[in-house]
């Protein structure tokens, strides 16, 4: 028996809702896949280089983020019940909440209101390129003696993101 509130019962209905709207589902990375690439992302910061890449954390990751991005663009379907709308767009809801709240933190111009959404896309886009850039072998920005400023600073975003979002998720909401 499946008890109330437990992960299976939180989100047991978001990959049928998917399939049955022909939208990509999603794999969520689980608390111990957040907890490899947050070590990762300290080391790589505090140590100004790049240390060996968790690829597994990354993947995940990156695949999360590419199919949170893809559900920002869903429209609700005639047929399609509020509920179901919610569960996939939700995702990236959670994504935005975060994201203005690290912006609120390092106190942006970005959490303005009306561009919050984009900021949120762009920062996304952001991640998954840092993510790609880690696990492409031919990419030298990675692996050179000092890591780039830019790099650094899309690394330290992403770890803000990445220390809240086990929470946010398990809460089904954000902030």
């Amino acid at each position: 028996m499946i008890q109330a509130g437990s992960r299976t019962d939180e989100f047991p209905d978001e990959r049928a809702i998917a399939r049955k709207y022909g939208v990509r589902e999603l794999v969520w990375p689980d608390v111990e896949q957040i907890k490899v690439l947050i070590r990762f992302l300290r080391s790589s910061i505090d140590s100004g280089k790049c240390a060996a890449v968790p690829k597994t954390a990354v993947m995940v990751m990156l695949d999360f983020l590419q199919g949170t991005l893809n559900r920002q663009n869903i429209t609700k379907a005639p047929h399609m019940t509020p509920g179901e709308f919610d569960a996939l767009t939700a995702p990236y809801y959670i994504a935005t909440r975060i994201v203005t709240k690290i912006a609120r933190d390092r106190q942006s111009e970005a959490v303005e209101k009306g561009r919050i959404y984009q900021t949120t896309n762009v920062t996304l886009n952001r991640f998954i390129h840092t993510l790609r850039e880690l696990v492409d072998p031919l990419t030298m920005r990675a692996r050179a003696k000092a890591m780039p400023d830019e790099m650094r600073e899309v690394m330290e975003v992403m770890l803000s993101f990445a220390e809240v979002f086990p929470e946010q998720r398990r809460k089904g909401r954000a902030m």
